[in-house]
């Protein structure tokens, strides 16, 4: 008799225990607090990033006209520049003596032709005479004219005012007809920025699209510009194609050979599940997890790819189907199963 109660008492004692393990377990469930963040679909563009090199809107390349020994150059790379300034000089001991020939020759068929109008009209000289003699002096003044055009450009002086980008030719070269001397960048309100697309980039930018832009030299500073040609052939070299853009008015000091981190938006746009990013976590190239509410108040962890960011948010192209909600403050305290307290 006293083995049957000893086992009732055991039998309830064991289910006493589990009653109140199950009842402790209720009690210290932990409660976590979270805020939640509603997914919304829309379109948006895949930006475009590259680096640039900003540059005046407009270059001009300075030559002589003749070629030569370059005798003096009187600016330097850097130096800003007006309008009619002497930048470089020839040698001009060769041309000054073609100068002087040439001027000899006009003189010499000057004579000729007053002295066959004279045989002429004493019939000694036949028309045809009197007409070689005229043609003979509109060559020599031909000759003279082009050599006096020589001279005046054994100078170059600046067509515009600007800043010298690049000297190319230093004082005692000799230089070929029309190589350049110097590279002037002429000063402009508007700055450009050039930079190089691969094909796969190239083809998703038109005219008119809209660039996001930061300076190395205004570190703080946003920029915006808007694209302005596209290359249609590539650069033999690098393979790339040249994209120009032309950078808005900004009252910021700028100078040619600044480095531009660029992010250009094509017009181009698709479609994709935006989140916010911090609601992200265990991010693996482009795959990662978010949290989301279920109907019983328990956090469910759910895999989603990511397409790309876009100010702020998360472009979620996979895994965000019939979702309205996901985790944002507090996400990367939960485990999937755990309780949570939703706050407004």
């Amino acid at each position: 008799m006293k083995t049957k109660y000893l086992y009732i008492f055991i039998i309830a004692a064991i289910f006493w225990g589990c009653r109140q393990s199950q009842v402790q377990k209720e009690h210290t469930e932990k409660v976590i607090p979270v805020r939640v963040a509603p997914v919304e679909y829309g379109a948006v563009s895949n930006p475009i990033r590259s680096t640039g090199i900003v540059s005046t809107s407009e270059e001009i390349k300075l030559s002589f006209k003749t070629g030569g020994i370059v005798e003096q150059t009187y600016v330097d790379e850097g130096m800003i520049v007006k309008k009619g300034q002497d930048l470089a000089q020839l040698n001009t001991t060769e041309i000054k003596a073609q100068v002087a020939q040439a001027k000899s020759l006009y003189q010499k068929a000057l004579r000729d032709l007053e002295r066959a109008e004279n045989l002429y009209e004493d019939s000694v000289a036949t028309l045809e005479m009197k007409q070689n003699a005229e043609t003979a002096l509109n060559i020599s003044k031909s000759v003279l004219e082009a050599a006096y055009f020589n001279l005046n450009h054994s100078k170059i002086k600046a067509p515009k005012s600007g800043i010298i980008l690049k000297q190319i030719i230093r004082e005692n070269e000799l230089v070929a007809p029309g190589y350049p001397i110097y590279i002037l960048g002429i000063h402009a309100e508007n700055w450009i920025l050039r930079t190089g697309l691969a094909d796969r980039d190239m083809v998703k930018v038109q005219l008119g699209d809209s660039a996001k832009v930061t300076l190395d030299a205004w570190p703080g500073d946003k920029f915006t510009a808007r694209v302005s040609q596209v290359a249609e052939v590539s650069d033999p070299i690098t393979g790339t194609y040249e994209i120009e853009l032309q950078l808005d008015p900004t009252d910021r000091h700028l100078a040619t050979g600044f480095i531009a981190k660029l992010e250009i938006l094509p017009a181009q746009q698709d479609s994709f599940y935006l989140i916010p990013i911090e609601s992200l976590i265990e991010i693996n190239n482009h795959e990662g997890y978010v949290f989301i509410p279920g109907p019983d108040h328990h956090a469910t962890k759910i895999k989603v790819t990511l397409a790309m960011l876009v100010d702020g948010q998360a472009a979620i192209s996979k895994g965000l189907a019939d979702v309205d909600e996901v985790v944002t403050a507090g996400s990367s305290y939960l485990k999937s199963g755990d309780l949570i307290k939703i706050n407004r």
